[in-house]
């Protein structure tokens, strides 16, 4: 075991968009008992990737959707202001793992990494990837690692804040905030697809990110006063910014 693997698994002894119902879960059997929260998985996590060895289950609500393909094989779940995102590698994601339904995550065997500030879980990398995990890449994988709690759906309420707000703890979870502006940086054009820079009042700044593949990437980004909403991410080239991983274009919403 890694010394990253043999501190997190002494610091747990110590503490002691919805289609189609194909992915239904399975009404006889329930969902493994939660042995640690996903705030306990970003306090652990020492900067490097490594394989959990240990019976770890963490619970939470999923928050986002792969519907509208900004979410590429991926969704996010958070519980108590904490978020993760698994690395599935399947598609229609949203079918099986609906916004708003409560799902376990049992992590071992899986491997805990983190990119743009977003707690990630997956396989370990390649040697020399690049990647902080690997997908997970399979259903019947996938359907080990996650178990969905029944039919009932909680919508997820975004955590509203402000730019100077925002803490890298915060990154993983879906987030509101507003109004801003979008202030273009050259006269490239103003689709969705890729970054777009928005401002307060006050000149702080966000950017949005959206795939070029996203269903809505071409649509032209509002001018005026908006509130985003979106999974919260951050990039640390340059001087650093947050980032919101929108899920559709109803994140932002013109007021």
């Amino acid at each position: 075991m890694s010394p990253k693997a043999t501190f997190f698994a002494a610091a747990l002894l110590a503490a002691g968009c919805y289609d189609a119902p194909y992915g239904t879960p399975d009404a006889g059997g329930q969902p493994p008992a939660r042995t640690e929260t996903i705030a306990d998985l970003r306090t652990l996590y020492a900067g490097e990737t490594f394989r959990i060895d240990e019976e770890i289950t963490v619970e939470g609500i999923v928050t986002s959707c792969d519907r509208a393909q900004n979410f590429y094989r991926t969704f996010c779940i958070e519980e108590d202001g904490a978020g993760i995102e698994i690395m599935a590698g399947i598609d229609q994601l949203h079918n099986d793992y609906p916004v708003g339904c409560r799902v376990s995550l049992s992590l071992k065997g899986l491997a805990l990494g983190e990119s743009r500030g977003v707690l990630q879980v997956g396989r370990m990398p390649e040697a020399g990837s690049g990647y902080a995990t690997d997908y997970i890449g399979s259903k019947p994988a996938l359907d080990k690692a996650v178990t969905r709690h029944g039919e009932t759906l909680q919508t997820p309420e975004p955590a509203r804040y402000g730019i100077r707000d925002l803490t890298p703890s915060q990154c993983g979870t879906l987030v509101c905030i507003g109004p801003v502006s979008y202030l273009p940086e050259d006269l490239s054009g103003s689709s969705w697809a890729g970054y777009k820079r928005f401002t307060d009042e006050e000149g702080a700044e966000i950017y949005t990110y959206v795939r070029t593949y996203a269903r809505f990437a071409d649509d032209e980004v509002p001018v005026g006063p908006v509130m985003l909403t979106g999974i919260l991410q951050y990039d640390e080239a340059g001087e650093g910014r947050y980032m919101l991983k929108l899920r559709d274009e109803s994140d932002c919403r013109k007021i």
